[in-house]
């Protein structure tokens, strides 16, 4: 891989395939007729046009309404031979022409012609357009950071709103642009990128103050069928066409995406409505407040003792802990049962009187099978109640389960004190096993243990 397609990637710029770009066309012309396009009541602008691969299959005779700009002059220069009567222009859409301390945008360094198609009020909208991917985050040990990746002055703006981590999101940011930008026009927003903006339950602040969307269609492919992605990690991209405007709000729309197989053809359909956070599985379970301290684990049997936010605290009648990160199905990984506090956030404390949910939802999220299509979907809470059949496989399963990380220990030494960890789901009789470890049967209460 060069040099300038590795920056593409890292950036997570991905040509869009042309099979699915000609199949986004024919979406958008079901909501806009070919017609009406060429009438001259409609521009297009396409803010991270790349080498131009959405507009490849664009009526020619569109062109002159068409607006391209992207960041790398070379992309620009390499478009000119393809799109001669289209405006293509250098322009960094993050940044350029935002005047972050008062939130308005100055338009110096668009061209003239865009300027005043911008100011003129009676012209319609097509924002057709396929953004980076890619997140700001901190890496591991073995993987290069991008933790820097999305600064821009847009980020500054959504991070002074508190919009959360969508602001991490290049593809988000374009979309809180575009929505600042053309809300008081009449537009639609045709775009290509991740879902995490419909079902991420960390998006939830974007989707309120940002995502102003009427569903009109769309349809939803792997991110295997883009070069220089990963074939064994694919996530779902879709391209879904949005009215904006204030009159809407993405959370009350029903949203039915086409799964298109990697012919483009259609396969079936599924349901992407926004679950709201009340509705996630997490919410169904109580969270006792916890009163005293205790051996913090990240693993069965290892103590947490260095690292920022360690969980360390138990409620009265504490019997083990449910370790339940996140709610979507691709963190299913980040689900144990522990008989100690789990150290990180996103577990909780299992008592008697939660004792069934925490199993219930320990066996569900395990069992599920993730694929590229499901992984983003949230964990809800179940709208019957189950039968004493099934919660007796859900305990069953847990207790023999290898995300069953329930151990017994004695004089582990933790914040001056000894403690002993009591493993109270073993599913044997300690005499069955021959065992002297600390089962709840064989609690020795020594001055040096501190028990629960």
């Amino acid at each position: 891989m060069n040099e300038y397609n590795s920056k593409k990637r890292y950036l997570g710029e991905f040509y869009t395939p042309l099979i699915f770009a000609k199949k986004s066309l024919e979406y958008i012309n079901d909501v806009i007729s070919i017609d009406e396009l060429k009438s001259g009541n409609y521009r297009i602008w396409d803010m991270a046009s790349g080498t131009g691969n959405l507009e490849y299959y664009l009526d020619k005779e569109l062109y002159k309404y068409l607006y391209m700009s992207t960041i790398d002059e070379n992309d620009i220069d390499y478009c000119k031979e393809k799109f001669k009567e289209a405006c293509l222009f250098q322009y960094d859409y993050l940044n350029d022409d935002i005047i972050a301390s008062e939130n308005i945008f100055d338009y110096k360094k668009l061209p003239k012609k865009l300027i005043k198609d911008l100011n003129n009020k009676n012209l319609k909208w097509l924002i057709f357009i396929n953004p980076p991917y890619a997140t700001s985050q901190v890496a591991g040990t073995n993987s290069k950071s991008k933790k820097n990746v999305s600064i821009s002055k847009i980020r500054d703006i959504m991070h002074s709103e508190k919009l959360g981590e969508s602001s991490r999101e290049l593809y988000a940011q374009f979309m809180f642009r575009i929505y600042r930008e053309f809300l008081d026009r009449e537009v639609y927003l045709a775009i290509f990128s991740k879902t995490n903006y419909i079902k991420s339950n960390n998006n939830e602040k974007f989707r309120n103050n940002v995502c102003n969307y009427k569903f009109m269609n769309g349809f939803i492919f792997s991110s295997s069928n883009f070069d220089n992605t990963s074939k064994t990690t694919p996530f779902p991209v879709s391209f879904i066409i949005w009215k904006v405007s204030k009159l809407f709000n993405i959370k009350k729309e029903n949203i039915v995406l086409d799964i298109l197989d990697d012919n483009g053809e259609l396969k079936t359909k599924k349901n992407y409505s926004v679950v709201s956070r009340e509705e996630l599985l997490n919410k169904w379970i109580k969270r006792v407040r916890t009163t005293s301290s205790f051996v913090p684990l990240s693993s069965a049997i290892v103590v947490k003792e260095n690292g920022k936010d360690i969980r360390n605290k138990i409620c009265d009648g504490f019997i083990g802990s449910l370790m339940s990160c996140g709610s979507d199905l691709q963190k299913q990984n980040l689900t144990a049962i522990f008989s100690a506090p789990q150290a990180s956030a996103g577990s909780l404390s299992i008592t008697k009187e939660n004792f069934e949910k925490a199993m219930i939802i320990h066996a569900v999220r395990r069992t599920v099978k993730v694929n590229w299509l499901n992984g983003s979907d949230q964990f809800i809470i179940p709208k019957k109640t189950f039968s004493d059949d099934f919660k007796n496989d859900c305990i069953v399963w847990s207790l023999f389960s290898t995300s069953n990380q329930t151990s017994a220990m004695d004089n582990i030494y933790y914040n001056n004190k000894y403690y002993k960890i009591i493993n109270h789901f073993y599913p044997f009789d300690y005499r069955e096993v021959f065992c002297n470890n600390s089962f709840l049967v064989m609690m020795e209460k020594a001055d040096l243990y501190a028990t629960i």
